[in-house]
């Protein structure tokens, strides 16, 4: 093996190797708290006691994050009441007894399937709001399109302060969605399921963060949209008063 490949940091090597040929690790024991590289890792691919008892990972370091900080066991369990990784003395002894616990596979799967259900309904509900500001973006400049030629000036300035005081509302809104989109694409792109559950709790809290964006907020009614509206008005009268005198129109 290439020195490169020695004293690289991204790659995680056999810790049955001996030092001098050292290969890369294909699957990490989270039991063992080793890395083996294909070589290695046959016996725990061939016998059964230890493919029942000793659960594979992608390639990580272990640096004592298999084992459970209060019991020292291996960490075998999610609880998806608290979205962590426990060991079987949690599960069964302390103040997740009750708590509804599942094995890391199982896990895996029901939580990536609820995410995939999730990001669905998410695009989903981005399409309808979308849909709803583009149908209000249209009835509005359907409205301002309606004035006079006089006005056509104050119009056009009017229409643009309406849109991009919506509009900048809107955009920080939709950050909480973009950020939720993104966090569950990583979390969908994680092959390893120990990474996957690791991550899986702040995945949870950037979705109920996007479930709770209105991005119709304030153009429904009610005292935001009133608020909107009545800047508009005055600023719609202002302008109307200075076309009617002929002083030049200004947005202010």
């Amino acid at each position: 093996m290439s020195d490169n490949i020695q004293k690289d940091p991204q790659v995680i090597l056999c810790e049955m190797c001996t030092e001098e040929d050292r290969k890369p690790a294909r699957k990490t024991c989270m039991k063992c708290e080793i890395s083996m590289c294909v070589q290695h890792l046959q016996a725990h691919l061939t016998t059964p006691v230890l493919l029942q008892t000793h659960p594979l990972t992608e390639p990580m370091s272990a640096c004592g994050t298999t084992k459970c900080p209060q019991h020292g066991k291996l960490l075998e369990y999610y609880c998806l009441d608290d979205m962590t990784c426990v060991c079987v003395s949690c599960a069964i002894e302390d103040q997740h007894r009750l708590h509804n616990m599942k094995t890391f596979s199982t896990a895996h799967k029901e939580l990536m399937e609820k995410l995939n259900a999730e990001q669905q309904a998410l695009l989903v509900k981005t399409d309808d709001e979308n849909a709803s500001l583009e149908k209000w973006e249209k009835s509005e400049r359907e409205k301002l399109g309606h004035s006079s030629v006089r006005l056509i000036e104050a119009v056009t300035k009017l229409r643009d302060m309406a849109l991009t005081s919506v509009q900048s509302s809107v955009s920080a809104r939709m950050t909480s969605l973009k950020t939720s989109k993104n966090s569950m694409q990583a979390a969908q792109n994680e092959k390893d399921t120990y990474r996957f559950l690791q991550m899986y709790s702040q995945v949870r809290q950037d979705v109920e963060k996007a479930k709770a964006v209105d991005l119709r907020k304030g153009l429904e009614p009610g005292a935001d949209r009133d608020k909107l509206v009545k800047e508009m008005r005055e600023s719609g009268e202002k302008m109307v008063k200075q076309a009617d005198e002929g002083i030049p129109v200004d947005s202010g």
